[in-house]
């Protein structure tokens, strides 16, 4: 679902982090998503949450992580494009290979509200709002209405996601959608399709994540030893 290859050695995701840069910094989040863990059997990351959304060929953090995008700081680095800012995003812990990195993405466009967001969904077109949008009255097989993290309908509309999708449950959604935590997309983004860095130290579940640079970039990845 990348939009570029992606690395395989700590040398060349520097590289890719710095691409187009006038200048080598940049700034950045790393977080677990407990949804997303390692299928050893199957060979697959597989994800039960909707967060983070990789579908459509965008990157998009909509849910989870309210503290994180809610908090100043990271909110005033995610805005300020001129300093790129990433969300690095680790899997559950495996007993096997340890913590992988599942994907890292460039924040591109931020939104202030689900409104906004959705706005900005349907304005692109069917198939990228249907891999988004989880109030829509059909299941077109993109996923969206059991996974999207955008609550909204076709009309632009914000409200309660169908009855089967995984933030319905408990009212979970209406944190997403109370317009207090920014929300991030990125049309730049690696995604793994196996694991191939891992946390030297296992990452716990954070309110608002680590902060990651290039200067503490070593010490929080690694690759994974290969067996």
């Amino acid at each position: 679902m990348a939009v570029s290859p992606a690395p395989t050695n700590l040398e060349k995701l520097a590289q890719w982090l710095a691409v187009g840069q006038k200048h080598l910094d940049w700034d950045g989040k790393i977080y677990v998503a407990s949804t997303i863990s390692w299928n050893s059997t199957e060979k697959e990351f597989q994800q039960v949450g909707c967060s983070p959304n990789y579908h459509s060929k965008w990157w998009s953090l909509a849910c989870c992580k309210h503290d994180m995008r809610t908090a100043r700081p990271f909110r005033n680095e995610a805005r300020d494009l001129a300093i790129p800012t990433y969300v690095f995003t680790l899997g559950r812990n495996n007993p096997d290979i340890g913590q992988p990195l599942v994907s890292v993405a460039r924040v591109t466009k931020s939104f202030e509200t689900m409104q906004e967001y959705a706005d900005f969904l349907i304005r692109r077109g069917h198939q990228l709002s249907s891999s988004r949008l989880t109030r829509v009255p059909e299941d077109d097989g993109s996923l969206g209405r059991r996974f999207g993290d955008c609550h909204s309908d076709r009309s632009g509309v914000v409200g309660a996601p169908n009855s089967g999708h995984v933030h319905r449950k408990n009212g979970l959604w209406r944190e997403d959608t109370d317009g207090q935590h920014l929300i991030l997309v990125s049309s730049e983004f690696l995604v793994w399709d196996s694991p191939v860095f891992v946390a030297k130290v296992i990452q716990k579940q954070s309110r608002y994540g680590t902060d990651i640079s290039l200067r503490n970039l070593r010490q929080l990845l690694c690759c994974r030893e290969r067996r």
